[in-house]
């Protein structure tokens, strides 16, 4: 019979995603990972996997907790616009606070791993097309309420907003100031009505 663990695993992996997040997978060691998470090398392969296993958890944790979290804001009832300003804002403010300036481990991943890691990159289009999908019900929703310009395409807009997000979030860790990415955002708003 298997000993309990003596350790919380979705603890440890929320430990590791920010080791991954921070230093990339790379860089990531794993002396850094075991130290980070205060594991032992055989409690983490038996929990975990190896590092690429492990780093794969990480980002199904962080797209579909972290990013996930964040993304439910956009299905809020109420007018779509100012929804969806709140949200570019929120983000923007958040990743701008971040004194490590980390971005977003979807872009670092795919800029890192996925022009050669399919199946990593099969999970950073997951992540992405969940960004679209929900900027997608947000502006349908913006659309069937009127708050679009006429003949505006609910997809094409979402496909517009999850690259901006993206690059606005590359922009900032590459250190662009804080009114170069709110004047992008204004930009990017501006297109809607």
């Amino acid at each position: 019979m298997p000993r309990p663990k003596e350790f919380n695993p979705d603890q440890a992996l929320d430990k590791a995603m920010q080791v991954f997040w921070h230093k990339g997978y790379e860089a990531t060691s794993m002396e850094d990972l075991l130290t980070a998470m205060d594991l032992n090398r055989g409690s983490l392969y038996d929990t975990f996997g190896d590092k690429r296993a492990l780093f794969l958890k990480a980002m199904d944790r962080y797209c579909h907790g972290f990013v996930g979290a964040k993304f439910s804001m956009l299905d809020q009832p109420g007018p779509a616009l100012p929804t969806l300003r709140r949200f570019l804002h929120g983000m923007i403010e958040g990743v701008l606070a971040d004194p490590q300036r980390r971005g977003c481990l979807i872009a670092n991943t795919i800029v890192e791993l996925a022009p050669h890691e399919k199946e990593i990159a099969g999970k950073v289009s997951q992540a992405l097309k969940m960004s679209e999908d929900a900027f997608f019900r947000l502006l349908t929703r913006a659309q069937q309420q009127g708050e679009l310009k006429q003949g505006q395409d609910p997809r094409v807009l979402a496909r517009f907003f999850t690259t901006m997000m993206q690059g606005t979030i590359v922009m900032i860790k590459s250190g662009a100031s804080a009114e170069a990415v709110k004047q992008i955002a204004k930009t990017a708003l501006s297109i809607l009505a």
